[in-house]
């Protein structure tokens, strides 16, 4: 580029940046950020959410926040996506503790919550057993008219199968077959897979009688439900990444 007589500006190197972050590449993106300094540019609000989005994607949870007081040091504002996207590093680091500070700050920067916001929440809830609380989080979205897509219903599905709350997996499929969301292959593996740990729990010489004929009634129940919902058509208007259960759905959806 230089050789052409061309002057690379901010934009080129968070081009650069961006190809370092999708790639995980922290040192590249180190020195790429380096050489936009000694070319006398400042980072833009731009650079600095893809250097959160880097840290958070790549587990350094204290690097993503270190550049966010950096970024308002600077005078710059973050954008909804920027924290979004921290949000969803504190759940996938398990540090809830931190997460919900943040969407505190975002709103009183006037950022409105959006449903990536509400889906990374959900996801990071259901990944610290907090599954009961997460479903609280579901119906204040509706409370808001912020309509839950596949991948937010399919994160709280699983999560309250794999952490036994058949009731409350009920009710978010029944919520998902009234919204015309279409459940993930992955949550039939999920549902199969808390059907047998909850058969083998209930095998025990311990178990009340009539405890394990119960709770197969229960997971049968499900499954029909789940089938019915299956072969329903999906929702038109679906998000993006459906078909998974969070997890790589969600990471895509906050890039």
């Amino acid at each position: 580029m230089r050789r052409r007589g061309l002057t690379p500006t901010t934009v080129t190197y968070n081009t650069l940046l961006d190809g370092c972050a999708r790639a995980r590449n922290l040192t590249l993106a180190a020195a790429t950020l380096a050489e936009l300094r000694a070319a006398g540019l400042a980072p833009s609000e731009r650079t600095y959410s893809i250097m959160i989005h880097l840290c958070a994607r790549t587990g350094r949870l204290d690097g993503a926040f270190g550049w966010l007081r950096r970024m308002e040091r600077s005078g710059l504002t973050p954008n909804a996506v920027t924290y979004s996207t921290l949000i969803h590093g504190c759940g996938r680091a398990a540090q809830l503790s931190r997460a919900f500070p943040l969407l505190e700050q975002m709103e009183a920067a006037g950022l409105p919550p959006n449903v990536v916001t509400y889906t990374s929440l959900i996801d990071a809830l259901c990944r610290g057993g907090e599954v009961a609380r997460a479903v609280a989080l579901l119906r204040t979205m509706l409370e808001r008219s912020i309509e839950p897509n596949a991948i937010t219903c399919n994160a709280l599905f699983n999560g309250c199968l794999q952490h036994g709350e058949v009731l409350l997996a009920r009710e978010v499929l029944s919520y998902m077959t009234s919204a015309g969301i279409a459940p993930s292959a992955h949550s039939f593996t999920t549902l199969l897979h808390a059907a047998a740990s909850r058969r083998r729990l209930t095998a025990t010489p311990h178990t009340e009688r009539g405890g394990a004929t119960k709770s197969g009634a229960a997971f049968a129940l499900l499954l029909r439900q789940l089938a019915a919902a299956a072969s329903r058509p999906p929702q038109a208007a679906a998000a993006p990444g459906e078909g998974g259960g969070g997890g790589g759905a969600l990471d895509a959806a906050v890039e």
